[in-house]
């Protein structure tokens, strides 16, 4: 079975020069809700270097019903992104570990 990387990642952006994802198109892509995806952003056992080079924390408008309101997300580099999905569990993150690895 050959998997292709770009078929199984969540949205990318360039900003600044950087290809970034968020971490609401992360929930969004592995089902997750969006504050489950925070919060195993904020528990990350990494250095602080690490985090401050790779994860940062946005707000972002969000449709609330009939509003919209400000929320906290987090923009975040290949490495943040590839260091995140390598602890979550089901099948789609092991389709993008199976990719990563090969």
């Amino acid at each position: 079975m050959t998997l292709q990387l770009s078929t199984i990642t969540p949205k990318v952006t360039v900003h600044n020069g950087k290809a970034i994802t968020t971490s609401q198109d992360v929930a969004d892509y592995f089902g997750k809700l969006h504050k489950h995806v925070l919060a195993k952003i904020e528990s990350l056992d990494c250095s602080r270097e690490f985090m401050t080079a790779n994860f940062s924390a946005v707000v972002v408008k969000i449709q609330a019903g009939f509003n919209k309101r400000d929320s906290k997300a987090y923009e975040m580099t290949k490495d943040g992104f590839v260091f995140l999905v390598m602890g979550f569990t089901g099948k789609k993150a092991a389709q993008f570990k199976e990719a990563y690895i090969w």
